[in-house]
């Protein structure tokens, strides 16, 4: 299996900067008050970490079930 990027998967790139107007945008609608940009940071960084996490658990299973399925 070849050695994916923490920060590119797949060729999508996913990041807090890219993230950070929308879940700025959706905690303010959800909260209705302001909401920090520390804390859409935060939110924003999880979002990526779990996206990237997703995408190479998906990528490692298809990869294992590859590699197990015998040759014809």
């Amino acid at each position: 299996m070849t050695q994916n990027s923490a920060v590119v998967t797949g060729g999508v790139a996913i990041s807090t900067a890219t993230l950070m107007p929308a879940v700025e945008w959706a905690l303010g609608l959800a909260l209705h008050v302001p909401v920090p940009a520390s804390v859409s940071s935060l939110v924003a960084g999880v979002l990526a970490a779990g996206a990237h996490a997703a995408i190479n658990y998906v990528a490692a299973r298809i990869a294992a079930k590859q590699a197990t399925a015998p040759a014809q």
